[in-house]
């Protein structure tokens, strides 16, 4: 997704972890636990919601040059999660945002095709969420 603001502006909304109901559609609410030496969240408490579940999940959040990676250490409902960010610079004052995910749940009964149908309905809304947020 392109979005008209530099990777600095759009690295402060995904790293924005406090109001993560703000842009992450799935996430109803979120408690940092824990930050790094420049103040960034590094392990969040989200509460999860979709597909007509609700579940904690915790999350160690990583930062690298332009990149924020979120990855689930513990959930009961949630066997394994990974979701990255990358901004890019296009030159032209954007950025070009890549969201990858994975997910591994626990839960008996929903087929793999509405997971991935789920799964990818959420990062749309939520692309689209950080580029109203970061060109607001």
């Amino acid at each position: 997704m392109t979005i008209a603001a530099p990777v600095p502006r759009v690295i402060e909304v995904i790293s924005d972890l406090e109001n993560t109901d703000r842009w992450a559609n799935e996430a109803k609410s979120a408690k940092v636990q824990e930050h790094d030496d420049q103040g960034r969240p590094t392990r969040i408490v989200v509460t999860l919601g979709a597909l007509s579940f609700t579940t904690d999940s915790t999350y160690e959040v990583s930062y690298g040059d332009g990149s924020v990676t979120l990855t689930c250490v513990a959930g009961k409902l949630i066997k394994e999660s990974t979701i990255d960010y990358r901004a890019h610079d296009e030159g032209d004052g954007t950025t070009r945002l890549v969201m990858s995910s994975t997910m591994e749940v626990t839960v008996k009964g929903v087929p793999r095709w509405g997971l991935d149908r789920a799964m990818g309905s959420s990062a749309e809304k939520n692309l689209q969420s950080i580029k109203k947020d970061a060109e607001g």
